[in-house]
């Protein structure tokens, strides 16, 4: 599957009841914040072989290995950065990052196109958002072009009842809206879930 352009990612934040209590929509509106890149790594498990009878007799690949997603997102704000990292906040606007720092756990929707046009959809069930670092950068004479910082998703297995119990991401390619509207629904469950 090649994938051209990154249009939008939304960003679900979970309540304490495994409800998606908030959602933040990044699509390159003013101030909104703008996709630059993602990439998916993890999504094969690293092959073992077995060996009997003196030979390499199976080769267990079962599941996924450590599913993450590298985002590069520009001019995130900073109440949805810190929201999505955690970082305790006061009403002065005052963020800070420390011991009680504790990302939330959040699902994501990664939308996309393929070469035929048609939509493309990668969603993951739950996770937690880390930012590794915060870069400052000198001025000099030329014009200013800012950078995207680079967010990393770190997925584990839906844990809601249903066809995602188990599983990582969700994937769909094609325009029909009923099957957009049952990944999204699948993604950011906005009613109590079942178990």
């Amino acid at each position: 599957m090649t994938l051209v352009g990154f249009k939008r990612a939304t960003i679900g934040i979970f309540g304490s009841d495994g409800t998606v209590t908030e959602k933040i929509i990044v699509e390159g509106k003013a101030e909104k914040g703008a996709t630059t890149t993602a990439e998916i790594t993890g999504l094969s498990k690293e092959a073992t072989r077995v060996y009997g009878s003196d030979i390499a007799y199976y080769v267990s690949q079962r599941g996924t290995g450590d599913v993450s997603v590298n985002l590069g997102l520009l001019d995130l704000p900073d109440a949805a950065n810190d929201k999505i990292l955690g970082y305790k906040t006061t009403s002065e606007g005052i963020s800070y990052i420390g011991n009680d720092t504790e990302a939330p756990y959040v699902a994501i929707m990664l939308e996309s196109g393929n070469l035929q046009g048609e939509k493309a959809m990668l969603g993951f069930f739950k996770g937690k958002i880390s930012k590794e670092s915060i870069t400052l950068n000198t001025l000099n004479n030329e014009a200013f072009t800012p950078e995207a910082e680079t967010y990393v998703f770190s997925a584990i297995e839906d844990t809601k009842e249903g066809e995602s119990f188990g599983q990582v991401v969700g994937k769909y390619v094609g325009d029909a809206q009923e099957s957009i509207t049952k990944l999204e629904k699948q993604v950011f469950p906005t009613t109590l879930p079942v178990g």
